[in-house]
């Protein structure tokens, strides 16, 4: 028997060291496979992304030179030399430049500092003639001897004050190494190096000496990996094509080059570098397998201990400092700021601000309550921390909304990534039993101008949110020049705000609401326009948002109240026919404890009863603060002002609203009312809202009412009044009292 289980166990562990080793081949070869995969992504990354930045700084200088030029240009013909050598002296203080001269067809020549070296009359003659076809121009000239210590990269735009022909040229030499970050490839850590060459393969660019003066030459003296042939790689770079190219040198050394097309002159730029640490990796990973698959379980217990008690002090030293939300456990806004900086200095110039908020999350809370509110803002955070890289952050700024600090490279990559978020986030976080997914907007800020303040940056996500949150669907919106322009009409808006309110500039328009029955007009709602002379008419969807985040809508609505008042008091004193007016009222008033007695204050000045002038108070007002509007319209009441729901059926309409609020009418919304002609369940569920909301003694006034379809339609619905333009338009004061006259507008 013993002998039985001695050959048993030397039949096990000799196919155990089978396996074993078996194992150890095929996970050597699929870890080098795995590896040297990896490393032509990291490569040719690395190229893409050198290409980009080397096309990127010859764009800045670009911009930099046009701007100087326009200056130059702007004081043409030139009398005064010590203002051209001035703006030159400047722009090169100010730029990359350790260069920067002109010179004129008759051979004149200025330098920025007279001590630069002079470029030689070959270069200046080749400048002219090159600016002469094209306003921009780039070349590299070769060293000269006593001036340079390598070939350098002169850029010129034509001086074309007349635009007609040049009359010069303004030139610029880069600073020595200028482009040695780029050609040096610090995105592979020091282990490779690039070089700028033609079509042909001439290289005309390096910052280190190369073995070759033409690529194709040097590699048609290696072996090439078999994917490709010299020619083909000719072809692939004459039709401007991204290659990576493989091969190994005469001592057996493999290399792997990257070309990647400039946007300059049909250059190219080549990185090149060598896949010994690959092969050394490889290796390396093979003579540790075998120790590693002995000791893992041992390393994989300790570690989860380690890590078990790191993450314990780390949560009791978090807690005790000040930059954690006390709701999710995640970072707090405090802690955005203190380490901003610090986090955008790692993303090598590529990343976004992005700013998201749940769209609608009071609704969660006054449906499930604050509690499972919370547990969704919690599971949101989880969700964050799980998807966001290490070198990435998010903390939560307030309530629903959350910022986020992400690598950003491509923007149609990055869009999905945060549709997959979205996704994520509605799978994971909506409230159990619950029929309401979460609907994410988000607001995204490219960050390209790195020296602004994070405050405005995220002034500009919060913007770009606005638009977002107002669009349907894929509610993923980019800060673009659209977005300043608006910033920049709104500031407009603002300053001339109070000025255009002392002018007399916004007007009062009223729009009839007519009795379904008869057709009699039974009142109006007072509207606002903003006239600026020479019609020019501002749109209230323009002013009115702005006026509602500047708290400057207080004085326009009690601006509107004071109008309406006025012209009660004229039809009253001339005996003409009254009817009473509906004054919209923002948001903003629910928390100003003068409002009400304003209203009161203006109706005794004009001697009009309070029962004439109608509050409308929007269901979304009503809805995220109902306990104060509750006891605002109590409020109106008991000093005789009638109250109205505007807006009814425009977002999530609760009964329990209805139930707790007495309104004396209540103003369907015209998207509540739209497509309902061929839509049979839509016009049931208006019959039912009018018949439940008259049984409340309250009077339904339907908006948007445009067709004598739908007039007929909602008038046996049974609703009281209706406003749109089949009846009238918004119409000036003046035209109001003639239609008053009318009577009838059916």
């Amino acid at each position: 028997m013993q002998k039985v289980s001695f050959r048993s166990f030397f039949v096990f562990a000799l196919v155990a060291a089978v396996i074993i080793t078996a194992g150890v081949i095929l996970y050597w070869r699929q870890v080098n496979i795995l590896l040297e995969k990896d490393v032509k992504t990291h490569i040719a990354d690395a190229g893409k992304e050198a290409a980009s930045d080397f096309d990127r700084l010859v764009q800045t200088d670009h911009e930099i030179l046009a701007t100087c030029a326009l200056s130059i240009e702007d004081s043409y013909p030139w009398k005064d030399e010590a203002f051209l050598a001035e703006t030159l002296a400047r722009y090169r203080q100010n730029g990359p430049f350790s260069v920067l001269g002109l010179v004129l067809q008759d051979g004149t020549t200025l330098y920025a500092n007279p001590t630069d070296r002079p470029l030689s009359p070959k270069a200046l003659d080749s400048i002219l003639k090159h600016t002469q076809k094209t306003p921009f121009f780039v070349e590299v000239r070769p060293r000269e001897e006593g001036k340079y210590h390598s070939s350098i990269l002169v850029q010129a735009v034509a001086l074309d004050p007349n635009e007609a022909t040049p009359v010069g040229a303004l030139f610029a030499v880069q600073k020595d190494n200028y482009y040695k970050d780029v050609l040096a490839l610090t995105a592979l850590g020091g282990d490779g190096h690039a070089v700028i060459m033609r079509r042909d393969g001439h290289i005309v660019l390096t910052y280190e000496t190369p073995k070759f003066i033409n690529i194709f030459s040097g590699l048609s003296n290696v072996t090439l990996d078999p994917s490709l042939s010299l020619d083909q790689i000719r072809q692939a770079v004459q039709n401007g094509q991204t290659l990576l190219v493989g091969y190994r040198t005469e001592d057996g050394l493999h290399h792997f080059l990257q070309f990647v097309p400039l946007q300059i002159n049909d250059w190219y730029l080549v990185s090149s570098v060598p896949a010994q640490y690959v092969e050394a990796q490889a290796t390396q990973v093979a003579k540790l397998s075998l120790i590693l698959f002995g000791v893992v379980f041992l390393i994989f217990y300790y570690l989860f201990f380690l890590i078990m008690r790191i993450r314990d002090d780390s949560n009791r030293r978090l807690f005790t400092t000040a930059f954690v939300d006390p709701l999710t456990g995640a970072d707090n806004f405090s802690r955005m700021c203190e380490q901003f900086d610090t986090k955008l200095a790692g993303f090598n110039r590529q990343a976004a601000l992005v700013i998201f908020d749940i769209n609608k999350f009071k609704v969660i809370n006054d449906l499930h309550g604050y509690e499972r509110g919370n547990e969704v803002l919690k599971r949101v955070a989880q969700v964050l921390q799980q998807e966001l890289a290490a070198e990435e952050t998010f903390c939560r700024l307030s309530a629903d909304n959350f910022i986020l600090l992400l690598k950003y490279a491509d923007r149609k990559e990055f869009i999905k990534r945060l549709k997959n978020l979205a996704t994520l986030l509605k799978r994971n976080c909506t409230v159990e039993d619950s029929c309401l997914l979460l609907d994410i907007a988000f607001g995204i800020y490219e960050i390209t101008e790195e020296q602004l303040p994070f405050y405005i940056m995220l002034d500009r996500a919060n913007l770009a949110l606005e638009h977002a949150k107002a669009r349907p669907f894929d509610k993923c919106e980019f800060y673009d020049a659209a977005d300043r322009s608006r910033l920049v009409a709104e500031k407009q808006i603002e300053s001339e705000m109070e000025n255009a309110l002392a002018a007399g500039e916004f007007e009062i328009y009223l729009q009839p609401k007519c009795d379904f029955a008869s057709g009699e007009i039974r009142g109006a709602e007072a509207l606002v326009r903003w006239n600026r002379g020479e019609d020019r008419i501002v749109r209230p969807d323009e002013f009115i948002p702005v006026f509602e985040r500047n708290g400057f809508i207080l004085q326009l609505d009690m601006f509107i109240l004071e109008e309406a008042a006025r012209l009660l008091s004229t039809w009253r004193a001339n005996q003409m026919p009254v009817v009473p007016l509906a004054v919209n009222f923002s948001r903003l008033h629910l928390n100003d404890a003068r409002f009400i007695p304003q209203m009161r204050r203006i109706m005794a000045q004009y001697n009009v009863p309070n029962h004439l002038i109608e509050a409308e108070i929007t269901e979304s007002v009503i809805f995220n603060n109902l306990e104060r509007a509750q006891e605002v319209i109590g409020q109106l009441h008991l000093y005789g002002f009638p109250v109205a729901m505007d807006d009814f059926g425009s977002g999530y309409s609760s009964l329990n609203v209805l139930k707790e609020l007495k309104f004396d009418s209540i103003k369907l919304d015209k998207e509540f009312l739209s497509g309902f002609e061929e839509n049979l369940r839509a016009q049931k569920v208006i019959e039912g809202a009018v018949r439940m909301i008259k049984t409340l003694g309250v009077k339904v006034v339907t908006e948007g009412v445009e067709t004598r379809e739908q007039a007929e339609f909602l008038r046996k619905c049974g609703a009281d009044l209706a406003q749109g333009y089949f009846f009238s338009r918004p119409v000036t004061a003046t035209t109001f009292e003639q239609l008053l006259h009318k009577k009838k507008l059916m």
